[in-house]
């Protein structure tokens, strides 16, 4: 069969609609039909400087894919042609002898030096059509939601899915708890409604610039939600939110700039999570962002635990797809208004609206 093709020649470079033929799912494999795919971060620094673990182009880009079971090979009992699947982007290696990946493995593809992700390794999901290999779908992140269940609420999955590995970590750090989120873009949105959900004391939002601030308190603002502009002041402002506790109790940081890795161990004190949710990335690789722990005074005496969320594992994905299966999110759609969704001839255009200081969460949809 014929399937269009969304192909980046280069960074910063051009989009090109191309056709090619796809086969027929091979015995364990399935094919499925694109839905709807959201933008992702880190699918605006692919695209406006690359990154190092791209070694190919052109590339093929967008990996929080909402799809249709189009066809199904030989031995697939799992899906069958209609179900709605949402995908993960880390995947894993493809070996089954892999302790990480494999069959006997332990499922954390991250530690694996040899893990895979959508849209790097693997290419993505600006396609309309797509063979998973039957590695994937016996071990891989895809999971079936019900019938009648929104893709542009799928296609969140994967995002979603990280944030919760992050918050969920550390036992009981987020009900009844100050939870403290650093940056107002859609990570710390889906954050805010997990917060929400999970029945935290309040939220505190602190971002720099005032558009993104401003939609995210109108539309997912309550009386324990909390904005705050990102100067000077932060500090001490957040300390005066916290009363009466003396400290946050979890600090997220979903901005990733080295300056929120400089403000967030500020904010650390008693029994504080520091969740380092969103990495300092660039077309030259990871910098370096030191910080010195006292491993006595605050580690142990303190009870302060430092931790990262890099991508998700099965645990993340299963704890997503309850959350957004039960309609655990009820605001979710106020994350994309009309000028946030696009057609799949549209990509380029839809990365850059992802850019913009205002949006939250751009959906391009294929059907």
């Amino acid at each position: 069969m014929n399937v269009n093709v969304q192909y980046l020649d280069k960074p910063s470079g051009s989009f090109s609609l191309i056709q090619q033929d796809l086969a027929e799912p091979g015995p364990g494999e399935i094919r499925l039909r694109t839905v709807a795919t959201s933008v992702c971060q880190s699918d605006v620094v692919i695209y406006k400087q690359g990154l190092p673990r791209i070694k190919k182009w052109p590339a093929i880009l967008l990996h929080e894919a909402a799809c249709v079971v189009d066809a199904v090979g030989d031995g697939v009992r799992e899906f069958e042609p209609g179900d709605l699947v949402g995908l993960g982007c880390d995947i894993p290696c493809g070996s089954d002898d892999c302790i990480y990946c494999g069959i006997d493995g332990t499922g954390d593809w991250t530690s694996c030096p040899n893990t895979w992700a959508t849209g790097h390794e693997f290419d993505g999901f600006a396609r309309s059509h797509a063979i998973l290999p039957r590695w994937f779908v016996e071990r891989g992140p895809i999971v079936k939601f019900p019938q009648g269940f929104s893709p542009s609420h799928a296609c969140q999955l994967e995002p979603l899915a990280c944030c919760l590995e992050g918050m969920t970590r550390v036992n009981h750090c987020i009900e009844n708890r100050i939870v403290v989120l650093i940056g107002a873009g859609s990570q710390s949105v889906y954050a805010l409604q997990c917060a929400q959900a999970m029945n935290a004391r309040k939220i505190i939002v602190i971002n720099r610039g005032p558009e993104r601030l401003e939609r995210v308190l109108r539309d997912f603002g309550a009386p324990n939600v909390v904005g705050l502009r990102w100067d000077e002041n932060v500090v001490e402002r957040v300390y005066q939110e916290c009363q009466p506790f003396n400290e946050p109790h979890f600090v997220m940081v979903n901005a990733p700039v080295a300056a929120a890795y400089e403000l967030a161990p500020k904010l650390m004190g008693y029994g504080t999570v520091l969740d380092a949710h969103a990495g300092v990335k660039g077309a030259d690789g990871k910098p370096r962002l030191a910080h010195e722990v006292d491993l006595n005074n605050d580690i142990h005496y303190r009870l302060q635990c430092y931790q990262a969320t890099h991508g998700s594992s099965m645990r993340g994905i299963r704890l997503a797809h309850k959350f957004l299966s039960e309609g655990r999110l009820p605001k979710i759609d106020l994350m994309t208004n009309d000028s946030e969704r696009f057609g799949f001839q549209d990509i380029r255009q839809a990365i850059a609206r992802a850019a913009d200081s205002d949006s939250l969460k751009v959906i391009v949809h294929w059907d």
